[in-house]
């Protein structure tokens, strides 16, 4: 892939159109931004859209706008928004779609982890082309004097577009990013304890430090956020997300299983009782989950728990977690007609975890489990290619072995349809 020639054709089609667009006499264009690139992991990478816009005609399109709207995510700020937009083919021809189709060619060619990095690299080529752009038309008098051009994408936010604007002018442009900036540095000079009061604070907000950020910093916070979690578990409308917190941290401290434990038995808002069960049987409290098995009454958070560790939970907390079936049989051996709960839960298509290799020997004995709804999770788990590509294919071949028995011998007929799923897959993996 010749990157330098791919940034040389993006920027020539993109300056064209915009020189084009200045041509006509428009009011200065305070921005123009890449965006809309439509990619999909070990298939598709598309070149982005292009657009442009005035205040003149911000303001024509958008008369009633707030102030919120001048914000990063406004509509200032969203080209999808803006008066002037063109797909690839409208502003890059055929020599920019044929780069299309040569990077795609070249991401595909091996592994997940070339497809990943080929993705990066693009991401990185468009902001450089976009910050090549500003610098290109800085000093024209027909855009505004603190003109920008950046890439705009979903995944990567303010962060992707701070790649292709100067700081001083990108806060210019962002006062409010500046000043969540500001904020987090300022919490950053304080003793860690007090930091995770800040960011449990932060638990209800959506400005500035907002609760997904707050989230992710308390879970990596690990031991040292626990106390002002648990001190946060009396504010009835956060508990949930505390308790779901609390279990991807990932640490059985007898105040934290006390403190999830008095909530499944006292809380009254569902959601609550369901995330504190959940986080109970990730942090492995299954005899006490299992005492409640026998109440209609919780029955169904009881499931729950004993399911979290092999749904997507896991996929977020802090530390790694073995893959484990032998908690949930256990269960349904007790408890037959849980079994028909645990489908529902680990319906296939739902949020499944990621296996690591070192979880690839509990999903093969899964595939023998006497339990369909434990053979199905494993049948799909086994479908992660990178972790395949990684052991290589001597050690993939007893996993296609026992996939292939299913296929034609397992009593359930789902079973032996995400087998065959999963073999069809394996037959695309580039092994070793």
């Amino acid at each position: 892939m010749d990157w330098k020639a791919f940034k040389t054709c993006l920027f020539e089609a993109a300056k064209s159109k915009l020189e084009e667009l200045l041509s006509e006499g428009v009011e200065p264009l305070y921005a123009a931004a890449f965006f809309a690139s439509y990619r999909e992991q070990e298939s598709v990478i598309g070149m982005p859209s292009l657009a442009a816009n005035s205040m003149a005609m911000l303001d024509e399109d958008h008369p009633h706008r707030r102030a919120s709207d001048d914000c990063f995510d406004g509509l200032k700020w969203n080209p999808v928004d803006w008066h002037w937009n063109w797909d690839v083919d409208e502003y890059g021809g055929e020599q920019l779609e044929a780069y299309e189709t040569e990077l795609e060619t070249y991401a595909n060619r091996g592994s997940v982890a070339m497809w990943d990095n080929a993705e990066k690299r693009f991401m990185m080529a468009v902001a450089q082309v976009a910050s090549a752009l500003r610098k290109h038309f800085a000093k024209d008098s027909r855009v505004a004097k603190d003109f920008v051009v950046y890439f705009q994408d979903e995944y990567g936010s303010a962060d992707l577009a701070r790649l292709s604007i100067p700081k001083a002018l990108f806060f210019h442009h962002f006062p409010e990013l500046d000043a969540t900036e500001q904020e987090r540095q300022r919490i950053a000079t304080l003793p860690i304890t007090e930091q995770a009061v800040c960011y449990t604070q932060r638990l209800g907000s959506y400005e500035g430090i907002d609760c997904e950020e707050a989230e992710k910093w308390l879970i990596a916070c690990g031991t040292a956020a626990i106390p002002a979690l648990l001190d946060t578990l009396t504010q009835r409308n956060h508990a949930w997300k505390v308790a779901m917190i609390l279990g991807l941290i990932g640490e059985a401290d007898a105040k934290v299983i006390e403190a999830l434990r008095q909530l499944v038995m006292k809380a009254k808002e569902p959601s609550t009782v369901s995330w504190s069960a959940s986080a109970l049987g990730y942090l492995g409290d299954f005899d006490w989950l299992l005492s409640l098995a026998s109440s209609d009454k919780y029955a169904e958070h009881v499931v729950g728990g004993f399911c979290a560790p092999l749904r997507a939970f896991r996929n977020r907390g802090a530390k790694p977690v073995q893959l484990d079936y032998a908690p949930l049989e256990r269960l349904i051996a007790a408890y037959p007609t849980m079994q028909r709960e645990a489908e529902e839960e680990l319906e296939p298509g739902s949020s499944y975890c990621i296996i690591g290799a070192s979880d690839i020997p509990e999903a093969l004995r899964g595939l023998s489990s006497p339990y369909a709804v434990i053979r199905r999770h494993a049948a799909c788990v086994l479908d992660e290619r990178a972790v395949g590509e990684s052991i290589g294919a001597q050690a993939v071949k007893p996993m296609q072995e026992k996939l292939m028995a299913l296929t034609q011998a397992d009593s359930d007929e789902s079973v032996r349809y995400l087998a065959e799923l999963t073999l069809k897959s394996m037959k695309k993996w580039r092994l070793k």
